[in-house]
């Protein structure tokens, strides 16, 4: 039975990992939209500022690419990570993929609450939520075995 948890947690961080790579597709393709939403959705102060300073404004472009390759790349790990879990059930890449996963969904949140961003709130919410789930489910199995 907490085998069988271990692996249940495992999967829901493996499809933890690929919504991820999705948010961070997200980040990529619509840079404008999530711009306009950055700027408390004026979009014509968005305007003026890519119109009048666009080398500031091309810099926040950049963070946005940066941050949606950074998040693609954390989730293809994330996903790999669980996937290796699957197979071997080994107590440290669970530690290497919960600090992974921690940092890079409650540093996603951050950066989305001080944009007051409320659609990137919401989608590292709904992440890092998951990803809590996936790493209580083989808490028991571990916290056992270490006993033994």
């Amino acid at each position: 039975m907490n085998i069988q948890r271990v692996k249940q947690g495992a999967k829901i961080t493996f499809y933890n990992g690929l919504y991820m790579v999705f948010v961070g597709i997200y980040f990529i393709i619509f840079i404008d939209f999530n711009m306009k939403l950055n700027f408390n959705s004026i979009y014509q102060l968005w305007t003026f500022f890519w119109r009048y300073n666009s080398k500031i404004s091309y810099m926040f472009y950049l963070f946005n690419l940066i941050l949606g390759i950074s998040l693609i790349s954390n989730g293809i790990f994330i996903s790999y990570i669980s996937n290796l879990i699957i197979r071997r059930k080994e107590k440290i890449t669970w530690v290497i993929l919960f600090v992974a996963g921690i940092l890079t969904w409650a540093g996603l949140l951050i950066v989305s609450f001080l944009f007051k961003n409320i659609l990137l709130i919401i989608l590292s919410f709904i992440g890092w939520i998951f990803f809590i789930f996936g790493m209580i489910f083989p808490i028991k199995y571990y916290l056992q075995r270490e006993s033994i």
